[in-house]
């Protein structure tokens, strides 16, 4: 939960579209700051997990992982 993936995938979106903002961290600093109860409700706080290559459908780690799909 709460966990993004980077991509060099690229889409053209209306700005409409965007409905807020949000914070992307590292795992680490996520789950301190989820540990603190200024952030602990919050819905706009998000981890890097790792990488998406859609030319290869290929998922890796932060940690250079690879994820078998």
């Amino acid at each position: 939960q709460n966990a993004l993936y980077q991509s060099c995938h690229e889409d053209e979106n209306d700005v409409q579209t965007i409905s807020h903002k949000c914070q992307v961290v590292g795992r680490e600093h996520y789950e301190q700051m989820t540990r603190s109860k200024k952030y602990q409700d919050r819905q706009d706080l998000y981890y890097l997990a790792g990488t998406y290559d859609p030319t290869t459908g290929r998922l890796v780690t932060a940690e250079g992982v690879p994820i078998l799909c």
